[in-house]
């Protein structure tokens, strides 16, 4: 970070770092620690810069190191930190949650290795100057990668400063949507605490500020709207922010899980203002001119219309060169981190200080404090007890216990007095009911992987009855096909190894095969998952596979089998953009699978938990082997739907009936511009097209009759149940 006396544009990156000489010859050897969402774009940026080989990928979760290792041919996967040691590692990229940075940070550094950190880079300044400090006394190299200072509108505006003048304020503007918001994920890391969500996403427009005005001085938060995620978890989820800075001032508004996306900044000069358009990727230009106030008017709004428009034409062409395969991909936030990680490698290879180094850091972590001051402290609840010993008699075991339909499956199953087990892979993401049912040890939790193991043998020791409700996932059919199937098969011969008496695979109409075409009207239970996999999308190609493996794997004995496909599940918990009502191009967008007046298989989440805890205590053998359709018989097609929730919420939703031939037409055209540009995406499925367009009705003749189920079929109640006080 330049010092307060430093003009704003000085480059960072030109200090040289005590203690260390510029590196020889070789490439820099990198590792990258955790490897998530941000890992992946870090290992893109890497193979772009010069003079650097990935060698090795660390992550806890070892399976998805080596799967990430797979993907990208990285030779080295390894699931602890100090097993990096014998591959002569350079430099690490921590790419893990904020609040384990400063501890995998000091091991790193005392191990040896020189390090490029996600922001934040530490949760308090003080541990901050510790870690350089640490980094100084090794001769190692230490930064953060505040990307958003490299973003190419950021770079614009810092390159026109001179035209406005003096600087006297900055104004920023973020709205950000968070789909772990949505989800209902509550629990990342950015809601634990009411602090987590600035340290998550106000560093970005923070690392601009201190670059343009220095170190805040003075720093006035207001919280403008706080909702309650769960008992004694407020979410803050608007601010308004004034501050006093080294070299002018600023004001700040925030929207944390905002459902229209804004990201500005504008700042003013003595002479004129520049603004950039963070998300748009645009920079407005506007100074003062020699004419009258009248012509002057023109010419300003003239420019302004001149720099929107070649921003937007710059854009275009650049996303259509990039979907051709004639560029490489240079969105604005891939080209800011692109750019940030190559000028921490340019640094270190140079012996130089990089960017996110210690002043810069220590003015973000600044004004992350004095944003954050007049919080009040929220207690941490207790960690929920991972119950390890044999299960209870009687047991009934539920996997995707912290999902959508999981936890109202739970909840059902509790509200019967049954002995339950949750199979978790990581700390769990209970609700508070849940965790308090944990905490009393009427939920049992338990962690393991579905690979198999004496892990999962022993948490389905004494099981009577299993449901299946982990999806599992993957970007490619073979990632899926481990997941799913395999996950699914490792699970049920778990199963039969300790002697479960009943193995529920909660399934999806997915399976089935339910376009206008199909020759049927009403698709009942005994209709078989569609024999023609091969010809649908991943995901109904997984379920309709994993529900012939699991067949066949039945046919051999116990336990017995029941398969339960859900229709389109709907609750006040999950977001109301399902895929079964259209293609949601945006979050308040649309596109019908046809026109959208067809009666949909809707059924509500407590619906369908009402069902799996009748099918678990169901002592005949009547569902051995049977599959269940899980539907209501509710009047409401995808239009009404839509429309009803928009009149609801007040959102500006809209529903676009298209005809499903176009909408093929569209696939197939947008394939062929990837083909051409050298994607190998599969031929976009007519057959998946057409089913899901959910053209028959479900008949769920073995729910009603066998289980005595009675799902909420009126319009009213059901809608009523969605969103209590509305009308339909």
């Amino acid at each position: 970070m330049p010092s307060s006396s430093a003009p704003p544009h000085a480059d960072p990156a030109v200090r040289p770092a005590p203690g260390r000489a510029p590196l020889g010859g070789r490439a820099t050897r990198v590792a990258l620690v955790g490897t998530g969402y941000i890992a992946e774009t870090h290992l893109e940026a890497l193979r772009e810069v010069p003079e650097v080989v990935v060698v090795a990928l660390c992550d806890v979760a070892l399976e998805r190191a080596r799967a990430a290792a797979r993907r990208h041919g990285i030779g080295v996967a390894v699931a602890q930190l100090q097993e990096l040691v014998p591959h002569a590692i350079d430099v690490v990229h921590l790419c893990v949650p904020p609040d384990l940075h400063a501890e995998l940070a000091r091991a790193a550094l005392e191990l040896g290795f020189s390090l490029l950190v996600e922001k934040p880079l530490a949760l308090e300044g003080e541990t901050a100057a510790e870690l350089f400090a640490l980094a100084r006394a090794r001769g190692l190299v230490l930064g953060a990668n505040h990307n958003s200072t490299f973003h190419p509108a950021f770079r614009a505006l810092v390159a026109r400063l001179g035209a406005i003048g003096r600087i006297e304020h900055a104004d920023v503007r973020l709205a950000v949507p968070l789909r772990q918001l949505d989800a209902r994920d509550f629990s990342h890391w950015m809601f634990r605490e009411p602090r987590n969500i600035v340290l998550e996403q106000g560093v970005h427009p923070f690392a601009q500020l201190v670059r343009l005005l220095g170190r805040p001085l003075e720093v006035e938060p207001t919280v403008l709207a706080t909702r309650e995620l769960g008992p004694g978890q407020p979410f803050h989820e608007r601010w308004s922010i004034g501050a006093r800075c080294e070299r002018g001032t600023a004001t700040l508004h925030f929207h944390f899980g905002a459902t229209f996306q804004q990201s500005t900044l504008a700042v003013r000069g003595s002479d004129g203002v520049l603004e950039a358009d963070l998300h748009r990727d645009g920079l407005v230009e506007e100074t003062k001119s020699p004419w009258l106030d009248a012509f002057d008017a023109y010419l300003a709004g003239a420019r302004r219309a001149r720099a929107l428009g070649r921003a937007a034409r710059r854009n275009l062409l650049q996303y259509l060169r990039q979907t051709l395969r004639l560029a490489p991909r240079g969105d604005a936030f891939y080209a800011g981190m692109r750019a940030s990680i190559r000028a921490f490698h340019a640094a270190y290879r140079a012996g130089a200080e990089p960017p996110g180094a210690a002043d810069e850091v220590a003015g973000v972590l600044a004004w992350c404090a004095a944003t954050t001051r007049r919080l009040p402290a929220t207690p941490r609840p207790a960690a929920l007890p991972l119950d390890q010993r044999p299960a209870r008699t009687g047991e009934v075991l539920v996997t995707g216990a912290t999902g959508f339909i999981g936890r109202a499956t739970l909840r059902a199953l509790l509200a019967r007095g049954l002995s339950v087990t949750a199979l978790v892979r990581r700390p769990p993401a209970l609700p508070e009911d849940l965790a308090r049912a944990a905490r009393a040890g009427e939920l049992r939790l338990v962690r393991a992987e579905l690979a198999g193991g004496e892990t999962l043998r022993s948490a389905l020791r004494g099981a009577r009855v299993v449901l299946h409700l982990a999806t599992g996932g993957g970007a490619t059919w073979e990632e899926l096909e481990r997941a799913m199937l395999g996950g699914s098969r490792a699970l049920y011969e778990a199963a039969r190894a300790e002697r479960v008496e009943r193995f529920v695979y909660v399934s999806s109409t997915a399976a089935l095969y339910l376009g206008p075409d199909c020759g049927r009207a009403v698709v009942d239970d005994g209709d078989g998952p569609d024999p023609r996999p091969a010809a649908r999308a991943l995901y109904a190609r997984g379920k309709i596979l994993t529900e012939r493996a699991l067949t066949e794997l039945a046919r051999s004995g116990a336990p017995a089998l029941t398969i339960v496909r859900p229709g389109v599940v709907l609750g006040a918990e999950a977001p109301f953009q399902h895929s079964g009502l259209g293609l949601w191009v945006r979050d308040n967008h649309c596109v019908g699978w046809g026109r959208g007046e067809r009666p949909l298989p809707l059924v509500l989440v407590e619906d369908v938990a009402d069902a799996l805890a009748r099918v678990a205590t169901h002592a005949g053998r009547e569902l051995d082997g049977r599959a269940l359709n899980l539907a209501a018989r509710a009047p409401l097609g995808a239009r009404a739907l839509v429309e009803h929730v928009a009149r609801h919420t007040g959102r500006a939703l809209r529903f676009h009936p298209r005809p499903l031939a176009l909408s093929q037409a569209m696939e197939i055209g947008k394939w062929l511009v990837k083909k051409a540009g050298g994607r190998r995406d599969p031929f976009p499925s007519w057959r998946d097209l057409k089913s899901r367009s959910l053209w028959p009705e479900l008949a769920c003749r073995t729910a009603r009759e066998v289980l005595g189920w009675k799902p909420c079929e009126d319009p009213a109640q059901l809608l009523a149940r969605l969103f209590p006080g509305a009308r339909p």
